[in-house]
């Protein structure tokens, strides 16, 4: 609904990795899980086992050791990276400094779990790799973080830095007696006090004082001696437990230094004919299980050392682990562990909100109706057990029929109606147990014969029943066993799923939605379409409705939707499959677990797997309540819990923390390969560096956790950006990640979208390759300048050279050539001058000739010399040219220039080429116009513009085929050389001639 945003906690309990929830504790509230290990370790015996400070755990089968992260194992033998040298694995054990150290018939080794190497310890007479004289049996670790260990023959040492020396030496007390004195327990229990547990039946102390380490002190009793004691456990009152075999328990006070056996009136030879196997609970408790044959594991003792007392509860162990008997039973970091042959199970608290029955471990069972009879049996369809009974006292299950019951209705004090699944109705007398078919006959006839598969039973009045079935709804007399089919052609062809009426009218879930049936005008419409609808149920004046995909649809009387109740308001999930309404508390099953509403606090209160469910989706409308006790079906199983304790039912309880480790960093390198690394759990600094060169590298995470395997995982790589599902794998794949610096963050979610624990952050480094570094950006830039600035030296170079070369030509034609001809013009106009008869003529275009070979010579040493390579120097030239033609010819002309040219450049191609065409048009303009006044206009704003203009004769029509002749073809190729357009007109008697340089 709206109105409901309160999300309360999940209380997560412990739960099983596989999901599955193995077995029902009795009377005891503990269960059985199956920790699920990969199926690698099916034909595998595991003898010891270990959890490190980072939460994992170290597995010795008989053919190595493997770590397991709760997703992925690693194994260890002689051949692995780092190699673990032994061939017989006798113990292991992780200490406080994140060190694993494993012992064998050959000695021990440390393996450092921050640097990922194995170093095999040294004696600490000869320093030489093993120990020759020596099996070791047991490690222990010290208060102080010491670590000790002992030998097969009697042996104590103390690791000091890479080599074992030795304390003492038992057998030495013992000479001759014993053919072996294994010590197979050290512990410092109590400060300054070294414990250890021996084959000789001795409890051994030393004491140890600043390094110091006192004669050896034994305890025992003449009963056990030369039996060996190989489990113990220390309480903090200085009293301690252990067995020994054939004898029993015993009770060992260290302060008074006293034994005596303890004989508990309900298991009086407890631990004798056995291994007696010790567990600490809670904080004055020990669990004792044994494989004694007359008691059986599925006894459970509990000692209290405070009240000294021992009860008993009994066990119950699923169908595939009655045969297993037990191999050890250990408490790692608060976790119970319990090997059963080749199965590791984890005992666990129960949730005793909720009792579970007909679960199975290997097969579904789901189940289908369920009906409790007042004071009576409860009675249960299933695909499993298909029609049973059972006792709720005493567990007794009887299997009433063979049928599939959809659907159970009580109907009066002895009769239950059945619907089947292809069976149709049937009567069922609970004090007979008696099961009657109904053959039903159609109310009139032209009926077909009604459809057997039936789902959803809903009486109305006292001789009739709305029978869904698979196509259409029925209505039945059960007492004539005729019936009348609801009439609609859709509604005949659709799946009923629920009914209930409503002031005269039938509203019907359907997988298209919710139709109401108006029983008086025979007609059917949808209040609710496009979404199945599973369940609908009266809650006070209110009809709630649920379906898939939408939540719960709250309505009124008349059909109207009053309020929604869906995940975002705090609903397990969308997809609702039954609700049960007590009190002022509505029960809805979802496809991810159950939510309990509090219609007057607005407060929701989810469960699923975490909080022990047998299953988290329900079965629709497989739900019953008798009073404040609900009974639900899921797709493994019934639930059974109490309305009653709103306390432990709505309170808000924080969720456990879930814990997020990275836990393997795999790296695909082009020069290195493929590479994993597993130290990230064990170091302090948990930031991730990833090389260079680097081409795909993923990140697995998790930890080991009771309930890892029930959420689902997100992450990203910018707190800016959405959170990227990874459902329940634990491994994010990069490829190809751009190098940067981000902050990796990871979170899982339980399953109706909570946040489970806090978000773990990550820092993540990827280093870039040489060529991605700034570095090598600021180098390529360097060489792209470099280059750029010696192309434009060069031309630089270029240029200087062809201005020097063409200053040189231009001096040398102005210098050489020049004078040659000034002196022939000068020579022949003095010869000229004195009229030589016959002559005079001849010299006289000798003269003319050499003037004008000058001119030309001086245009071409002009255009030649870089240094009048500016548009002033051009200006000049232009303006000195129409000068010397208005003296020579009387040509009237207006020369125009606008913009600035005193400091621009000009290219040697342009000047030159502009000037010729400038001159031609010149000529041009004198030769075929009307001798009126020559306009020249040069545009020097922004490109170089050239435009010429005269008049001519208006009689004249062909003055523009003439004036743009032969001469225009080539000025046009010399304004291509410039990169100019040349153009002419000529319209109403003038003549224009347009040369623009881009």
């Amino acid at each position: 609904m709206a109105s409901i945003r309160w999300k309360a906690p999940l209380i997560v309990s412990l739960i099983c990795l596989c999901g599955v929830v193995a077995a029902i504790a009795q009377e005891n509230g503990f269960l059985f899980r199956d920790i699920g290990l990969p199926a690698e370790f099916d034909d595998r015996i595991i003898t010891l086992t270990e959890k490190d400070q980072a939460g994992l755990l170290w597995f010795v089968t008989n053919d190595g050791l493997y770590r397991y992260d709760g997703s992925e194992t690693i194994r260890f033998d002689r051949n692995s990276d780092p190699a673990i040298p032994h061939s017989t694995i006798t113990d292991i054990l992780a200490d406080r400094g994140d060190n694993l150290w494993i012992a064998g018939l050959d000695g021990l080794t440390r393996f450092d779990l921050k640097t990922w190497n194995a170093v095999r310890m040294k004696t600490g007479a000869v320093k030489q790799p093993g120990l020759s004289e020596a099996n070791i049996q047991s490690i222990g670790e010290g208060i102080d973080g010491r670590i000790y260990a002992g030998t097969r023959d009697g042996k104590l040492y103390q690791v000091v830095d890479d080599s074992l020396a030795l304390i003492t030496d038992i057998t030495e007390q013992f000479r001759g007696q014993f053919r072996l004195a294994a010590i197979y327990t050290i512990m410092e229990p109590y400060p300054g006090e070294l414990w250890m547990t021996t084959e000789i039946g001795k409890m051994i102390r030393v004491r140890v004082n600043e390094g110091r380490f006192s004669p050896p002190e034994y305890f025992g009793l003449p009963e056990f001696e030369g039996w060996g004691i190989r489990d113990v456990y220390f309480h903090p009152s200085g009293r301690c437990l252990f067995n020994v075999p054939q004898h029993g328990l015993y009770v060992f006070d260290t302060h008074s230094e006293t034994m005596e056996r303890l004989s508990p009136a309900v298991a009086s030879d407890l631990g004798k004919n056995g291994v007696a196997f010790f567990a600490p609970f809670k904080a004055d408790s020990v669990l004792i299980f044994t494989n004694r044959a007359d008691i059986g594991k599925e006894k459970l003792f509990v000692y209290d050392f405070i009240k000294d007392t021992i009860t008993m509860r009994l066990i119950s162990y699923p169908e595939y682990m009655r045969d297993n008997h037990i191999d050890w039973f250990e408490n790692k970091g608060n976790t119970l562990l319990m090997s059963l042959n080749n199965l590791i199970v984890q005992l666990v608290p129960a949730n005793q909100l909720f009792k579970t029955m007909l679960t199975d471990a290997v097969a579904i069972n789901s189940i289908r109706s369920i009906y409790k009879h007042p004071g009576g049996r409860l009675y249960i369809g299933s695909y499993k057990d298909r029609f049973v009974s059972i006792d709720e006292k005493t567990g007794e299950k009887i299997a009433e029929s063979n049928q599939f019951v959809y659907d159970i209705h009580h109907w009066n004090a002895d009769t239950l109606l059945l619907s089947t699944e292809g069976d149709g109705l049937f009567w069922f007398e609970m004090n007979k147990r008696k099961l009657t078919p109904l053959v039903l006959r159609p109310a009139r006839s032209g009926l077909h014969p009604p459809q057997t598969y039936m789902t959803t039973l809903t009486r109305t009045g006292r001789e009739s029943v709305w029978v869904g079935t698979y196509t259409g709804l029925l209505l039945v007399n059960p007492y004539t066993q005729t019936y009348e089919p609801v009439k609609d052609d859709i509604l005949a062809q659709t799946k009923i799923l629920c009914t209930v009426e409503n002031n005269g009218k039938l509203w019907i879930g359907t997988p298209a939605g919710l139709a109401e049936w108006n029983m008086d005008t025979d007609t059917l419409h949808y209040r609710i379409s496009g979404s199945p609808v599973y369940c609908i149920i009266r809650v006070g004046t209110e009809f709630w409705v649920g379906t898939e995909g939408k939540g719960i649809f709250i309505l009124d009387r008349d059909g109207r939707i009053q309020d929604t109740i869906d995940n975002s308001g705090g609903l397990t999930n969308n997809t609702v499959y039954g609700l049960v309404a007590e009190g002022r508390q509505v029960v809805a099953t979802t496809q991810n677990g159950m939510s309990i509403i509090d219609r007057q606090t607005n407060r929701i209160r989810n469960y699923s797997r975490l909080d022990q469910l047998p299953a988290s989706e329900f079965n629709h409308r497989a739900v019953f309540h008798a009073g404040d006790t609900v009974y639900l079906g899921t797709i493994n199983g019934l639930v059974r819990f109490s309305l009653n304790d709103e306390t432990a039912l709505l309170n808000a309880a924080p969720s456990k923390d879930i814990p997020l480790t990275v836990t393997r960093l795999t790296t695909e390198h082009s020069g290195t390969g493929t590479q994993r690394h597993y130290a990230f759990p064990y170091l302090k600094e948990n930031a991730i560096v990833v090389e260079p060169g680097t081409r795909y590298f993923s990140i697995g995470f998790g930890g080991w956790s009771e309930y890892a395997r029930g959420l689902q995982y997100f992450y990203r790589l910018d707190n800016q950006t959405d959170w990227y599902p990874l459902g329940s794998r634990q491994e994010i794949a990069f490829v190809e990640t751009p190098p940067g610096d981000y902050q990796l963050e990871l979170m899982a979610r339980l399953p109706d979208g909570q946040q489970a624990g806090a978000t773990l952050q990550v820092p993540l480094t990827v280093k870039p390759a040489f060529h991605q570094t700034v570095w090598f950006k600021v180098l390529v830039l360097l060489a792209i300048a470099l280059l750029i600035w010696s192309v434009f030296r060069y031309r630089e170079h270029v240029l200087q050279k062809e201005k020097k070369m063409r200053v040189k030509i231009a001096s040398d034609l102005h210098d050489e050539v020049g004078s040659s001809l000034t002196r022939i013009y000068f020579q022949a106009d003095s010869l000229s001058a004195k009229q030589y008869p016959g002559d005079g003529r001849q010299l006289q275009q000798i003269a003319d000739t050499s003037k004008e070979a000058l001119l030309t010579m001086s245009d071409m040493v002009w255009s030649i010399d870089s240094r009048f390579d500016t548009v002033k120097d051009l200006v000049i030239r232009m303006k000195d040219y129409v000068y010397k033609l208005r003296e020579e010819l009387d040509a009237v002309y207006r020369f125009d220039i606008h913009g600035s040219y005193t400091s621009r450049p000009v290219s040697q191609i342009i000047r030159q080429n502009l000037f010729l065409i400038f001159k031609e048009a010149l000529t041009n303009a004198i030769k075929y116009g009307d001798g009126s006044e020559i306009t020249i206009e040069l545009d020097l704003e922004h490109s170089i513009q050239l435009r010429v203009s005269n008049r001519y004769s208006a009689g004249n029509s062909h003055m523009a085929d003439r004036q743009g002749g032969r001469g225009m073809q080539s000025m046009q190729q010399r304004a291509a050389k410039m990169g100019g357009r040349l153009s002419c007109t000529a319209e109403e008697g003038v003549f224009r001639l347009t040369l623009v340089i881009a």
